[in-house]
């Protein structure tokens, strides 16, 4: 899914000018992307010169906790590496 970063956009029009699909519009001087419209064919992001137009892809609660905890466990295991490198010192 494609979305606009509100708080960066200038309006410009340059992806509304690409898209053509006409799913995206200025609503207050800032892009919407009408996702019914959207094929996600990635021209309005290439378009964009603030690169505010960005992918973003649902993640479900589970997978994001399963990813939470394997970066834990990294993390722990790297803090015990380091601390057995200084106790070589």
């Amino acid at each position: 899914m494609l979305i606009v970063r509100r708080d960066l956009c200038r309006g410009c029009g340059l992806c509304i000018e690409s898209c053509p699909q006409q799913a995206i519009t200025l609503i207050s001087n800032t892009a919407h992307i009408n996702q019914e419209r959207c094929n996600q064919c990635r021209r309005c992001v290439e378009a964009c010169p603030q690169g505010v137009i960005i992918e973003v892809a649902p993640v479900s609660k589970h997978e994001l906790q399963a990813n939470v905890t394997g970066l834990k466990d990294k993390v722990e295991d790297l803090i015990s590496k380091i601390e057995r490198l200084r106790e070589k010192v």
